[in-house]
């Protein structure tokens, strides 16, 4: 009998396939993900970052430019006003916003609350209003002549004509819609934190302060990298609040208290396509790379530890 005799058989025709079912499934499910990454992100993305170098109508021929477009956009003080009008609202809403969901987060989740289920809900709510909407809402609260703040403060506070005003009153508003989600994220982060952790704390003598500022806060540090990254890439992309709040209908919000997507708008209404996306992608660069110094400042500081 020779060697080849005392070999086993091999897989049959079933067995491959079933074998190739089980290697194929998961893509499969993910395909309809990938289709639609494909066809509505990176295609359009590509797509762009080629039109950023040509100067192109929208129709006719499009003219070869080079890196013109950024040097214009990068030359436009406007640009640079609205970045640093996003800028400003990412820094003055970021910080009491995270230490107000936090807070709440903290309280919710304590042994003494009951009915946690009914606060959940409530702290979260202002989170489903879509940004319009929300605006809408403290147009009317912070309006000059029939706004309610005003009526009730017996004064004629321009809130929304002044800019300086107006940039705190997107402020407002992005604090009172963000603080929800990120109570949900925050109140996630609580609860990997192992409770023999704190048994042991409170069988030291360590006080509830302590426990909050030697064991709580060092253990969300992953949890705040990944709010302050998040809500850094939402903020910088901000359009609808500043709009709508100082706007009229059909019309942009003024210099000093628009965001950079309102050149992307304003390129694409006077037919400056090549301008537009330049503005994406710088945009784009400046996100990826906030975004990279705080995972660098932050994790660093969590690695640390």
């Amino acid at each position: 009998m020779t060697a080849e005799d005392v070999r086993p058989p091999g897989p049959t025709a079933l067995a491959r396939l079933t074998r190739w079912k089980d290697l194929l499934a998961p893509y499969l499910f993910i395909f309809p993900f990938i289709v639609s990454f494909l066809a509505l992100f990176l295609g359009p993305a590509i797509y762009a970052l080629l039109l950023s170098f040509f100067r192109y109508a929208g129709y006719g021929k499009a003219t070869w430019v080079g890196l013109r477009n950024y040097a214009v956009i990068l030359n436009y003080d406007v640009f640079w006003i609205e970045m640093s009008n996003v800028v400003f609202y990412w820094i003055a809403h970021a910080i009491p916003m995270v230490i107000l969901a936090f807070s709440l987060a903290v309280l919710v989740n304590a042994k003494a609350i009951t009915h946690k289920n009914f606060f959940k809900p409530i702290i979260f709510v202002p989170q489903v209003v879509a940004g319009v909407a929300a605006a809408l809402l403290f147009q009317n609260f912070f309006g000059t002549k029939y706004g309610i703040l005003n009526n009730l403060l017996g004064t004629q506070i321009p809130w929304l004509t002044d800019m300086d005003l107006a940039r705190w009153a997107v402020v407002i508003v992005l604090v009172w819609r963000g603080t929800g989600y990120w109570f949900v994220i925050c109140l996630a982060g609580l609860t990997t934190i192992s409770n023999e952790i704190m048994e042991a704390a409170i069988v030291d003598g360590a006080t509830a302060w302590q426990r909050l500022i030697r064991i709580t806060i060092p253990l969300m540090r992953r949890t705040f990298l990944f709010v302050f990254v998040v809500d850094a890439i939402v903020t910088l992309r901000l359009f609808a609040e500043p709009n709508v709040l100082a706007g009229k209908p059909g019309t942009l919000a003024p210099e000093g208290m628009a965001p950079v997507i309102n050149l992307v708008v304003e390129n694409v209404r006077n037919a400056q396509f090549g301008l537009a996306a330049a503005t994406g992608w710088l945009l784009f660069v400046v996100i990826a790379f906030v975004s990279w110094l705080q995972f660098r400042l932050l994790q660093g500081r969590t690695e640390e530890r």
